[in-house]
């Protein structure tokens, strides 16, 4: 059991040494002596009651419990960072920070559009953008520590409200010197024998995509996947294979070595945006009305629920 709580100075120091990777560059990025960071770390070490390192002489290595607590160190310093600006904010009578998390292809394609429409008056001085899988970006906006996330389906969404939950067709991106390029619309039966690149992940989107190709008779002659699906783009344009994207990834990123084109199937790609319970900023209200629209204007065949007329982890949304 822990004794007491570890000092601040003392978790600043553990991540500085984790970023850097050694007790010497965590000194020289908090601008402290590598004896005082040292010192730090050994009292934490025993507040904890674990071992944060493996010590070979100069040489660390951070031991799997010590990975495990700098997740939540940084989490904690995040929040810690935040409190100190809100705090400034509040003495200055100025908007709050703001905080929105996202899955990566809607953080990275979606929310900078929609940001970049917000009105300057509601446009806090300091906004955070954070990119996490969908069930961390739940956590984050359940216990309120984002006021507003971002999330592709599937995933369980207790303890957050739905602001509006929208549906797109998965969209295929192929090399421009790929005889499909000049396709108006790819039929998936002549994916059959090529190469195909498709995210990591089995249990969201790739599993109807595979489902759709296996309807189809398709049999890929080889498989390449990634957990991004910007990786999946980029081999594309390298000549690589033929990919099945979400809308938002395909829609948003221009690569002058590939074309996109619409499929013949159809493959949902389900996502939602979602606020705390209680009261939300109208900066954040504002913002999902926004995100609405850019939704509609950047995704062919965008529908917007009701979260009331379906259950939506039930549908084949990703």
């Amino acid at each position: 059991m822990i004794s007491e709580l570890p000092d601040l100075k003392q978790i600043e120091a553990y991540c500085a040494v984790m970023t850097s990777g050694s007790m010497s560059g965590g000194a020289k990025l908090l601008g402290r002596s590598p004896s005082m960071v040292t010192r730090l770390i050994q009292d934490l070490e025993e507040a904890l009651g674990f071992t944060l390192f493996h010590r070979n002489g100069p040489r660390i290595a951070a031991t799997d419990q010590g990975v495990r607590f700098y997740r939540e160190a940084q989490k904690l310093l995040g929040s810690i960072h935040r409190l100190q600006e809100n705090t400034r904010s509040i003495a200055h009578n100025a908007e709050s920070s703001l905080l929105i998390a996202g899955t990566p292809a809607l953080a990275g394609g979606l929310l900078p559009r929609a940001i970049g429409r917000l009105p300057a008056a509601l446009l806090p001085n300091r906004l955070h953008i954070q990119s996490a899988s969908a069930q961390e970006v739940i956590h984050m906006v359940a216990r309120k520590e984002a006021e507003l996330g971002v999330v592709s389906f599937p995933f369980n969404n207790s303890g957050v409200k739905l602001a509006w939950v929208g549906r797109a067709d998965c969209l295929a991106a192929v090399s421009v010197h790929d005889p499909l390029a000049k396709c108006n619309e790819i039929d998936v039966r002549d994916l059959s024998g090529r190469r195909f690149l498709t995210m990591g992940d089995p249990f969201r989107i790739r599993s109807r995509i595979e489902r759709a190709l296996s309807d189809a008779s398709v049999v890929p002659s080889g498989v390449m996947d990634s957990n991004m699906a910007m990786v999946m783009f980029n081999l594309v344009g390298q000549g690589l294979g033929v990919a099945i994207l979400d809308p938002v990834t395909a829609t948003t990123f221009n690569h002058p070595d590939i074309v996109v084109k619409p499929i013949n199937v159809s493959i949902s790609y389900l996502f939602a945006v979602i606020t705390s319970e209680g009261t939300v900023s109208h900066s954040v209200l504002e913002l999902c009305d926004i995100l609405k629209q850019e939704s509609a204007a950047m995704l062919p065949a965008f529908h917007v629920y009701d979260e009331d007329a379906v259950d939506f982890n039930d549908h084949e949304g990703t």
